[in-house]
């Protein structure tokens, strides 16, 4: 894996040093010295997209795992002035209630609160209810947004060590998510997950990857250079812009 200072990059990125890889070229890496700095970088990302300045409705996607914790801690404890327009959705959710510590809307639902993001912008999964209802559900809620107009400027993913992303975990799930923006995902052992899908993933206009610990070196290096081998990689294959952040 390649790696230039704090913030190097493989594949394009504009106005820094690059190194071109086969492959999926559309995929730039940041690397950062450690998980403090990834999580700054973070926490800045997300407070510039909250803000961002317009009228017509936006969205952005938070994604589960433990990664982007901290960068939601921190925007509990010091949360932004967000824009009237911010709508919040989840890259995935198991089928869990909000209460759960496996709940993804759970665990940032403090943070929401401290921005005084209202319930009706917030775009989520219902966990509590049987997962092919809550998969249409939340279907229903993303194709109605974007049918009123909405846009997806930014959107975060993590990355398994099996190459998944979201609740997409294999190639048949990939494939079996099309001309859909959500389905679910039977799992065993369960929990049964909802996903987000490559159909909505390629209307976003930058896609971040939030990827840390030394297990995950190997799967960057191949969704860099191999990326239809991955679910990941063929999830943002139509995707315009899109990041690796790993530390």
């Amino acid at each position: 894996m390649g790696k230039v200072g704090e913030c190097g990059t493989i594949g394009k990125k504009r106005g820094a040093e690059s190194t071109s890889v086969s492959g999926n070229e559309a995929v730039e890496l940041r690397q950062f010295d450690n998980v403090e700095n990834m999580t700054r970088a973070t926490v800045g990302l997300l407070a510039e997209a909250f803000r961002r300045e317009g009228h017509a409705p936006y969205g952005v996607m938070l994604s589960g795992g433990r990664t982007p914790l901290n960068a939601y801690g921190t925007l509990t404890r010091n949360p932004v002035v967000p824009s009237t327009s911010l709508h919040i959705l989840f890259s995935d959710e198991r089928v869990a209630p909000p209460d759960s510590p496996q709940s993804n809307y759970g665990n940032a639902r403090a943070m929401i609160r401290a921005l005084g993001v209202p319930e009706d912008r917030v775009l989520r999964v219902r966990g509590e209810i049987p997962v092919d209802e809550a998969a249409e559900r939340y279907d229903r809620d993303l194709a109605g947004f974007i049918d009123k107009g909405g846009s997806l400027p930014l959107g975060l993913l993590g990355l398994g060590a099996d190459g998944h992303t979201a609740s997409l975990f294999s190639l048949d799930d990939v494939e079996r998510a099309r001309r859909r923006f959500a389905v679910p995902v039977s799992r065993e052992p369960k929990p049964d997950r909802v996903s987000v899908t490559p159909d909505l993933l390629a209307r976003f206009e930058r896609i971040v990857f939030l990827v840390s610990g030394p297990e995950k070196a190997g799967v960057i290096e191949t969704l860099l250079r191999e990326p239809a081998a991955l679910p990941a990689g063929r999830a943002v294959a139509r995707a315009s812009r899109v990041e690796i952040w790993a530390s």
